[in-house]
């Protein structure tokens, strides 16, 4: 017979089995946000140089406080993250997997920035993508191009149009490899730890399903070998139409036979 309860590794990989195949929810998309912005202290004041800044294809590091420079009044309306991610994931079709691999790479990245380290106005919006570009590529054999991440990423509203260009996409993947330090792998055990508030409710209605099942399937078990005896018996036993003992004893067996005398041998003192 099966085991009657999963291990925690088979419940997990149940779970995230089960997890993957649902579609992407405001849930996921606000999950995802709250990680980015964990990564690193931003400065809601500063703003990256502008594209047409000299030599910026050739930042091997993010700009220098020099280079920084203060919002604008047109800089004012920025999408929130939880509206930059949306736009990734239906612009380009983000499947589950890939996008919640993306928290891997922000954990990771987390644990080797500074203590001081500090980010910009729009470096949750970088390293999110960023993120994604990575995880799209190793876990995909035919990841969307990085020109194509260039439309993608761009929102345009009536009160804003935001984006990242080529050079800039480009900038922001090679940074991240530099910070990683090219640590991409990405184990089920770290989907585990990163998604535990989504896999441990599946993992509770998984472990219960399979505890019904396995009940079901023992009476159907029981069942079957109660059938098997009665079988062998050549049919279930009745006593259905026997005459009763009270029958003998007072008035006789129904077919008119004589009632029976009982002898039960018992002595007695004189």
């Amino acid at each position: 017979m099966a085991s009657r309860h999963f291990t925690i590794n088979e419940l997990n990989k149940a779970a995230l089995n089960h997890f993957v195949c649902q579609p992407v929810s405001r849930e996921m998309v606000s999950f995802l946000a709250e990680a980015a912005h964990n990564v690193v202290p931003c400065d809601s004041t500063l703003m990256p140089p502008s594209s047409s800044s000299k030599h910026q294809h050739l930042l091997p590091t993010p700009p220098r406080s020099s280079e920084l420079r203060t919002i604008r009044d047109v800089d004012d309306i920025l999408p929130t993250l939880e509206e930059f991610i949306t736009q990734l994931v239906v612009s380009s079709n983000v499947q589950v997997l890939t996008l919640i691999s993306t928290l891997v790479y922000l954990t990771r990245l987390k644990s080797k920035l500074q203590p001081m380290a500090r980010g910009l106005r729009c470096s949750t919006c970088r390293i999110f993508l960023a993120s994604l570009i990575l995880a799209a590529k190793y876990l995909n054999d035919s990841p969307p191009k990085n020109k194509h991440r260039v439309k993608y990423n761009h929102i345009n509203t009536d009160m804003y149009s935001f984006g990242f260009n080529r050079t800039e996409v480009n900038l922001m993947e090679k940074q991240l490899l530099f910070l990683l330090e090219w640590e991409l792998r990405i184990t089920e055990q770290d989907l585990y730890w990163e998604l535990d508030s989504f896999l441990a409710p599946l993992r509770v209605r998984i472990a219960e399903r399979h505890a019904r099942k396995m009940r079901q399937l023992e009476e159907k078990m029981r069942k079957q070998e109660i059938d098997a005896v009665t079988t062998r018996c050549g049919g279930p036993v009745s006593f259905k139409g026997l005459p009763r003992a009270r029958d003998y004893v007072h008035g006789g067996a129904p077919d008119g036979r004589p009632p029976v005398v009982l002898d039960l041998c018992i002595e007695t003192e004189t």
